[in-house]
This record gives structure tokens, sequence and C-alpha cells, in this order.
């Protein structure tokens, strides 16, 4: 059995991008994080015996306040984060879209997502 952690809808406020427009003025990404590992074989009743969601908050929080180019490098160096600190982790998801990207003329939200499976 799987157990996936979920940590949905978050938003921060960051200066990634290609453009110096976006790295000076900055802007609202959105994160979304799937991370999955076996189910332990006995009961979970610690916080030691699972993965702590606030930790993986305080990686993305770590990662988010450190400006990258592309978004491609801050979502690699992500999952290698998340992986290097929780060796039981068999899967991980992770989207970053940018809320509202300065390009003219368009109007939504574009991002990447990166799926690894270990």
């Amino acid at each position: 059995m799987t157990i996936t952690l979920t940590l949905l809808d978050l938003r921060f406020f960051a200066h990634h991008g290609w453009y110096e427009e976006e790295t000076r003025q900055g802007q609202t990404f959105l994160v979304n994080a799937w991370i999955s590992y076996a189910e332990p074989t006995t009961n979970i009743t610690e916080l030691s015996t699972t993965i702590d969601y606030t930790e993986i908050h305080s990686i993305l929080v770590d990662q988010m306040n450190r400006p990258r180019k592309l978004l491609e490098e801050l979502t690699q160096s992500i999952l290698d984060e998340i992986r290097s600190r929780f060796t039981q982790v068999n899967h991980i998801k992770l989207q970053i879209e940018k809320l509202a990207p300065p390009v003219p003329g368009f109007n939504g939200r574009l991002g990447i997502t990166l799926e690894r499976r270990y």
C-alpha cells in the first residue's frame, strides 16, 4: 500500500524567471506537491513513522526563496532535496505555476510539472 502526502494550493511570492522584470519585481507562484511512500507495516501512531508535512513545507519555503532563472531548475532542486531528506519516498509529483506571467496578451497561468519515481 502507498501513502500520498499532499500539499495543495500553496502560494509564494518569489523572484524566479528568465526575464529581468520577473526577477526584479517578483510574482506569485502556486505550488502543488504529491509525495508518496510505502505504508509502514505497523500502525502510524508517531510522527517519526511518517513524513512530517511541515518539513516538506519548510523545504518548499526555503527553495522558493532562492531565485532561479528557470522553473525546471527550481523543481529539480526541490525534488532532490525532498528525496535526500526522506529516502522512503518512492514517487514525487511537483507542480509550480506562475499565476500572472509577464507575457503580453497572455491571460492565464503557466508552469511546469515534474514527476519522478524512485
